[in-house]
């Protein structure tokens, strides 16, 4: 069915999962015992192109730019030739990346720090670029607080203002959180909407929204954030009902109660089970038990399913993210217990 539907979606998902990196690879990257062990392990994937541009001194900042720059033009460019519905999709996902943007330009209004010239300094241009929408941000720099930001993206249609309007309000009645509650909302921004995308593409998001609702439960929890915003910031889907109702219970069972999640279970099973490691590797956590189930869907749906197509464009983001973090882990030498760790956590 899917591949008379979308006769041009499989090739392009077929590129997509030929690129990803293997689990072999991951365990040379994670344990290089330098900056050029790394580079050179790199330079044996489909980042050899990242590889090239590191030296030992290249900072981490400037190697998650490079990885995620790549990344993000390669899947914009796929996006872009894909068929009506799944081109619309993926778009609205790979807007997640503006979205970081308009973050940061928050962050510094919220510090009282704003400039034009300081923002210009901040934000990653390479993802405008990537997605060819640096006129997006120009504009947004012309305002001087939130409510005129608000007011450029209302404008501009974009999909985060309905959302940025909720967390001005969610701010207003609950002062001390504004920094989380602007950055969680705007996740929630790009995230949300592809739940309401017709199955089987609805499968994938739910998976997505599962981590995100985890993700506000434990920092949360980890940050004293009041249970009234809690409840403002997660998405009612999913694990969002039972996090929201067990949020007042202590961390211990908390903790005990996502013992069985696929996403939390293999850092307690590592032996993080201090709240804040658990907060630390939860991304990396989240990378495993998504491979796993991306590549499920990909089994399952063929590479013609839409679904396939989210599925295998976030998993390579994800990795993209991940390697970012396993570039700081070599830079900042750190030890061997840290790396095993880091290491089951990724092969759990």
């Amino acid at each position: 069915m899917w591949v008379v539907k979308n006769p041009y979606i499989g090739p392009r998902i077929r590129g997509v999962k030929a690129r990803l990196i293997s689990m072999d690879q991951l365990r040379n990257l994670v344990f290089s015992a330098s900056i050029d062990d790394f580079a050179s392990s790199l330079a044996q994937t489909s980042y050899r192109a990242v590889a090239e541009k590191i030296t030992k001194e290249t900072p981490p900042n400037v190697v998650s730019e490079l990885i995620e720059g790549l990344v993000i033009g390669e899947l914009w460019g796929m996006a872009s030739t894909m068929p009506g519905e799944v081109k619309d999709v993926l778009r609205l996902y790979l807007l997640r990346h503006e979205v970081d943007n308009i973050k940061t330009i928050i962050r510094l209004m919220l510090s009282g720090q704003y400039s034009r010239e300081r923002a210009e300094k901040s934000i990653r241009w390479f993802i405008e670029d990537a997605l060819g929408r640096r006129f997006i941000l120009g504009d947004l720099l012309n305002a001087n607080n939130i409510d005129e930001l608000t007011s450029r993206l209302t404008a501009q249609r974009h999909q985060s203002s309905d959302y940025l309007v909720k967390a001005m309000d969610i701010a207003r009645n609950n002062p001390g959180f504004d920094e989380v509650i602007y950055e969680t909302m705007l996740d929630r921004s790009w995230l949300e909407p592809l739940t309401k995308a017709p199955n089987p593409i609805k499968e994938v998001s739910e998976f997505m929204v599962n981590f995100y609702n985890i993700n506000v439960a434990l920092r949360g929890k980890l940050w004293g954030v009041p249970i009234q915003v809690v409840r403002a910031l997660m998405i009612p889907s999913g694990l969002g009902p039972e996090l929201e109702r067990r949020y007042q219970e202590d961390v211990p069972r908390l903790l005990e109660y996502l013992a069985g999640d696929p996403i939390v279970s293999p850092i307690l099973s590592s032996g993080f089970n201090e709240l804040g490691d658990v907060v630390r590797y939860l991304h990396v956590s989240y990378f495993t038990a998504y491979r796993r189930f991306a590549l499920s869907i990909f089994n399952e749906g063929t590479e013609f399913s839409p679904a396939s197509a989210l599925a295998m464009v976030h998993l390579r983001d994800l990795e993209a993210q991940v390697l970012s973090s396993i570039y700081n882990v070599v830079w900042s030498n750190a030890p061997r217990n840290i790396r095993e760790r880091m290491y089951l956590i990724l092969i759990s």
